[in-house]
C-alpha cells in the first residue's frame, strides 16, 4: 500500500492503481458535513488523495488544503503531484457516474494500463 512515506517510490501506474481501486471500491465521496471534500471524512471515507494518507500520516489541519498546497506549505512529496491532482479533481468535482469514464480518459491520457474495474466498461463501449 503505498502512504506518504512510500510515495516517492511508487510508479505512477502504481498510484494510479491505488486511487482508482480505492475510489470504485468505496464508490462514495468522502465530505463532511457543508458538502466539502475530506481527505478522512467523520464515518472513515477516504478521497482520492486520503487513500495514500496513513492513519498516523493524517492530521486535521490538511483539510481545507488541496494536494498541491499540501506539497507547498508542509513539504509533502512533490512526486506524481500532477497525476495526484488530476485523481482528487475526479473525486471532488465529477459526481460518482462519471467516475469510471473519468478515470479510463485520464489512464488514455498518461498512457497508463486500466485497472479490471475499468477494462470491463472498454470493453463495453
Amino acid at each position: 500500500m503505498i502512504t506518504l512515506a512510500t510515495l516517492p517510490k511508487a510508479t505512477e501506474q502504481e498510484v494510479f492503481d491505488q486511487v482508482a481501486r480505492h475510489l470504485l471500491t468505496q464508490n462514495a465521496k468522502s465530505s463532511g458535513v457543508r458538502s466539502n471534500c475530506l481527505y478522512l471524512s467523520d464515518d472513515g471515507k477516504k478521497c482520492a488523495v486520503g487513500c495514500l494518507i496513513a492513519k498516523d500520516e493524517y492530521h486535521a489541519g490538511m483539510e481545507g488544503t488541496r494536494w498541491s498546497g499540501l506539497i507547498s506549505n508542509h513539504g509533502y512529496p512533490a512526486v506524481h503531484e500532477n497525476l495526484i491532482s488530476e485523481l482528487q479533481k475526479i473525486h471532488d468535482l465529477h459526481g460518482l457516474h462519471e467516475w469510471k469514464s473519468k478515470l479510463t480518459k485520464l489512464a488514455k491520457d498518461r498512457n497508463l494500463k486500466l485497472i479490471p474495474e475499468l477494462q470491463v466498461i472498454q470493453n463495453e463501449k
